[in-house]
């Protein structure tokens, strides 16, 4: 199951790149990457519905100015995997990467910090005539999905060894209260969805 889930984690790295980098044909949503990494892992219903409720609640984040917003691709694919590898009830695999989502955010935003910092590199070799951009693009692709691909993995391998003593505990309480909260997670996203079209109805008015 280790290596499914490391071959999973890289697979969801190289879906990554569609995000930003290369080519953003849209399969790094998680309403696609959900049911694809899903079916990968043997639970593609799950995992389309988990992908589908991130994308509804993530729509509301706007990537304005600096703001880096949660990954949607990184929340799919670490909720799967909390599901399919450490054995997460569904409800708490979704809020666990919910917050894998979160909190790559911080990583990705260090990762547009420091290919700024190439900037006058590539000024000095643009100057000089020996610009390599082929070599630029390729670094910084592959560092982007191994980064992501990588954290997926370590994250989801922490739901994996935080699992076991918490299913063994079975703190039935909590599950429920998951269970209850994700239940409420299509009404949630549904209204955010209503009234961003509202706002946009409005503005056309």
């Amino acid at each position: 199951m280790i290596l499914k889930a490391l071959i999973s984690s890289l697979f969801a790295g190289l879906l990554e790149l569609d995000n930003v980098q290369a080519g953003q044909f849209l399969i790094s949503r998680p309403a696609f990457a959900g049911p694809l990494l899903g079916w990968l892992n043997g639970c593609p219903f799950e995992g389309a519905r988990m992908g589908i409720l991130i994308e509804l609640i993530y729509l509301d984040f706007i990537p304005v100015g600096g703001v880096v917003p949660p990954n949607g691709l990184v929340a799919a694919a670490a909720a799967v995997l909390a599901l399919v590898w450490a054995g997460l009830p569904e409800s708490t695999a979704f809020f666990f990467g919910v917050m894998a989502g979160f909190m790559y955010g911080k990583v990705e935003y260090r990762l547009r910090v420091s290919r700024s910092s190439w900037i006058k590199g590539i000024e000095t070799d643009a100057r000089n005539g020996a610009l390599l951009l082929e070599r630029n693009l390729a670094g910084s692709l592959l560092a982007e999905s191994a980064i992501s691909g990588l954290y997926i993995f370590f994250f989801s391998g922490l739901a994996a060894f935080l699992a076991a003593p918490l299913l063994r505990a079975g703190p039935e309480a909590l599950f429920r209260a998951s269970d209850l909260a994700y239940s409420l997670m299509p009404w949630l996203g549904l209204s955010g969805l209503y009234f961003r079209f509202r706002t946009q109805v409005y503005k056309k008015g």
